[in-house]
């Protein structure tokens, strides 16, 4: 019950705060993003720097619904509009390595079973991500319920889309699931806990 009642005033908070556009790293980001014609406005949750080996700071990440009185326990399960975006505020962060976080998320997060399904649109994933990032790309995962697909966005060029929910399920659990990169990141694109 405490930590409900914790989690209900760290949203109330941030909804506070949301008023305005969030800083980050020294980046202002909207906290809300027009509609377009496949797409309902979008509310920002969330942001956080994403570190690794707790110092390398390699992109700014931001978790973006269409439904802004969601339960963050029901973002992934939920059939709504959803976006998850990447900064990158670091050279270190390659396609490659990209790849492999998503490999690496995908492998703790679902069941064999799950992984079978998703494996053929997987591969047509990562070829979508074969460009070359540098500090200063933005990237996105969409999910696009009119459409049933996830759309995938580097530097406003779509790259393509890729069928199924149980796929955005799936690469969305990485960084919000039970196993996500971070829960330090978990808990700020969640909205849970403000960015340092």
């Amino acid at each position: 019950m405490i930590k409900l009642i914790q989690i209900i005033l760290l949203s109330s908070l941030f909804s506070f705060s949301r008023a305005h556009s969030l800083t980050i790293y020294k980046q202002d980001f909207p906290d809300q993003l027009a509609a377009t014609e496949i797409s309902p406005e979008l509310y920002l949750l969330g942001a956080s720097v994403r570190r690794v080996y707790g110092i390398v700071n390699t992109y700014v990440g931001l978790l973006y619904v269409g439904d802004k009185n969601i339960a963050v326990e029901n973002i992934i399960d939920a059939d709504v509009s959803r976006r998850m975006e990447f900064h990158l505020i670091s050279n270190r962060v390659t396609s490659r390595r990209f790849v492999n976080v998503i490999e690496e998320g995908l492998a703790l997060n679902t069941t064999r079973e799950e992984m079978e399904a998703i494996e053929p649109r997987v591969q047509e994933l990562f070829k979508l991500f074969d460009y070359k990032f540098v500090k200063g790309t933005v990237g996105f995962i969409e999910w696009v319920p009119s459409e049933q697909v996830s759309r995938i966005v580097i530097n406003d060029t779509v790259r393509g889309t890729i069928p199924g929910k149980d796929l955005s399920d799936a690469l969305l659990k990485i960084w919000i699931g039970d196993h996500p990169v971070s829960v330090r990141f978990k808990d700020e694109v969640l909205g849970l806990a403000s960015s340092d």
